[in-house]
């Protein structure tokens, strides 16, 4: 296992866990202790996780201390029911046997929530999301985490590993978002990282469906990622107008919309 990979795992475990032993760590990954101890020290390099005697633990907030929300909790916590639409309409595209890639929106947690509950036979699921593997627990459901930088922010994997990883891979679908979608402009984001993920993981993958909801349509930031007609599908709930809707459809943008009733 390359070690960066490693340690995106032991990473996840200490936020997971709260805390872990170099002796465990050293047995799950069947590597030394001394290979842990290195780990574990640039993983305290780098600001992650606390050293302490015999192991690390999280850099979670003090006790009565709340949380400082990050962007990636605010994204989470808008508009729930519009996300839980998109995930039930998008799991179609999910086939028993399928390698599937799910990038660090909160509209792909929603996808992987979704598969959760009624999880198609053999799924491999790959994805930048630490929050997603913490989710996802169905033996159903084999996932492997990207290597890469964390984001503690966006609560994402990114960077040259983590496109490098996606390179080499072979994807039935690759579910990918955006901070915003325009005809001009496509898909946008204000972060090159997330643009590199997301069309890495297009370039390795037989079919891109995009998880938009209807308050990014019309909203351009920074970066483009890629063209909308470049998409296979572009999954959306029903709080896009019909005007709208028939826009984007005229310019060759395969559109679903995805309505409440579809949802658990």
């Amino acid at each position: 296992m390359p070690p960066a990979l490693r340690r995106a795992q032991i990473l996840q475990r200490i936020q997971r866990d709260g805390g872990v032993s170099v002796a465990d760590l050293a047995r799950a990954h069947a590597v030394s202790a001394v290979t842990v101890h290195r780990d574990l020290e640039e993983l305290a390099h780098r600001g992650l996780v606390e050293r302490v005697h015999g192991g690390a633990r999280s850099l979670g907030p003090a006790p009565g201390v709340p949380a400082i929300p990050t962007a990636w909790v605010q994204r989470a916590d808008q508009s729930r029911e519009a996300k839980a639409a998109i995930a039930a309409h998008a799991v179609r595209y999910v086939e028993a046997g399928a390698t599937i890639f799910l990038d660090a929106s909160s509209t792909a947690l929603a996808v992987a929530r979704r598969l959760v509950e009624d999880p198609p036979n053999e799924i491999t699921l790959v994805t930048n999301s630490p929050a997603i593997a913490f989710e996802v627990q169905a033996e159903a459901l084999h996932v492997i985490v990207c290597p890469g930088e964390l984001d503690q922010h966006m609560r994402m994997l990114a960077g040259r590993w983590t496109v490098e990883f996606l390179a080499e891979l072979n994807f039935a679908v690759a579910f990918v978002s955006a901070a915003g979608v325009t005809l001009d402009q496509g898909l946008t984001t204000a972060r090159r990282p997330l643009a590199d993920v997301v069309n890495a993981a297009r370039a390795s993958a037989e079919r891109s469906v995009g998880l938009i909801d209807a308050s990014k349509f019309g909203q351009a930031s920074l970066l483009s990622i890629a063209r909308a007609q470049e998409l296979d599908a572009i999954v959306t709930d029903s709080g896009l107008s019909s005007a709208a809707a028939r826009q984007y459809r005229a310019a060759g943008v395969r559109l679903e919309i995805a309505y409440p009733e579809e949802s658990p």
